[in-house]
């Protein structure tokens, strides 16, 4: 009887070139789809989420599946270096692969991605030394680029200062922005000069990292009625700890589109015990059907930045709503592309 899980653990690649793969994979698809890792029964490493909805599991392998293989996922190989001759008998079977040198053929049911000369994923080892640009602080970085003047030349210590971190962030930061191909940093004397290029594929790349379910969170039961009401009533309440209307709720107030259920507010609370104490002190019986979810932020740093009142409630910024709907369920996704295009987001 074959072992499934030893034949998995076999053929699979090692880690350092699965991570480099699944780099070239995003490249590849760019903001056509969203690209997450899996662990679904095991059998699969990435879910591949096109814009349309349809979903792709795939599993990573170094060698092609032998005959009888009985995964439920697309297999892709994962090569290095291989010859061009290989890639083209790969393609002439319909056999998906990434070739580490920047070459992505996947060939699934309702996806067709050939892709030669992309750019190379740096070592897995060089990556540990670099920051994550789409970590707390550091996207006080992005922040800061696609909320001001796209058209506007940063120096460092001026993009620095005006995002609130060390110049030596805004420099590994840009480092990393300049692998995705989203800014141009040139070195004019001992200075360098950094301007946004594609405030779009910077914004898919984000969104990519960020799932607003990071956030810990707890749903309650509270007489809430009119959420506007309902929150001016007890401001006195939530003005203990800073706070702000997010997802559905705030979206409503800045660039109503789709209708809504349930309120989702950003309390700044250093545990999230806090909340569960914060409800019980009010009453509040915690129900995974309750209309009042009160969340410790994942950022919890930059979620605060640009948070405005609106209609006398605090809302996150028009860039924050935006990374927590897209994955949002319920309508998420298209409540965050009207916001980008009401607010002229990326203009």
């Amino acid at each position: 009887m074959r072992n499934n899980a030893t034949d998995r653990k076999r053929s699979a690649p090692s880690a350092r070139l699965e991570d480099a793969a699944i780099e070239l994979i995003k490249t590849a698809l760019g903001s056509w789809a969203t690209v997450r890792r899996t662990t679904r029964d095991a059998e699969a490493d990435l879910e591949i989420v096109l814009h349309g909805g349809h979903r792709i599991f795939v599993q990573m392998k170094s060698r092609q599946p032998s005959v009888g293989d009985e995964d439920t996922a697309f297999a892709v190989q994962v090569l290095h270096r291989a010859t061009r001759r290989l890639h083209e008998d790969l393609r002439r079977r319909g056999e998906s692969f990434v070739d580490l040198d920047g070459t992505v053929y996947l060939a699934f049911p309702n996806l067709l991605v050939d892709r030669e000369r992309l750019p190379k994923p740096i070592r897995v080892s060089a990556r540990r030394t670099l920051i994550d640009p789409f970590a707390d602080r550091s996207s006080l970085v992005l922040r800061t680029l696609l909320e001001s003047d796209k058209e506007r030349v940063w120096g460092v210590r001026e993009l620095a200062e005006q995002a609130g971190v060390a110049p030596a962030t805004v420099s590994r930061v840009t480092r990393e922005l300049q692998r995705f191909q989203v800014v141009d940093v040139r070195r004019i004397g001992r200075e360098s000069r950094i301007l946004l290029t594609d405030s779009r594929a910077l914004l898919d790349r984000w969104v990519q990292s960020y799932d607003w379910t990071k956030n810990q969170r707890i749903a309650v039961h509270a007489p809430m009625g009119d959420p506007t009401r309902f929150f001016r009533r007890n401001k006195d309440l939530f003005d203990r700890h800073r706070w702000a209307l997010t997802l559905q709720a705030g979206a409503s107030l800045v660039a109503p589109h789709a209708t809504w259920e349930r309120v989702h507010v950003y309390i700044d609370v250093q545990a999230g015990e806090e909340l569960v104490e914060l409800a019980e002190q009010q009453g509040w019986a915690a129900a995974e059907d309750g209309k009042l979810v009160l969340m410790k932020p994942y950022y919890k740093d930059s979620v605060w930045r640009g948070v405005r009142e609106v209609d006398g409630l605090p809302v996150v910024s028009s860039l924050q709503l935006v990374l927590d709907l897209w994955h949002y369920p319920l309508r998420g996704r298209e409540q965050a592309e009207h916001i980008i295009e009401t607010m002229r987001l990326l203009q």
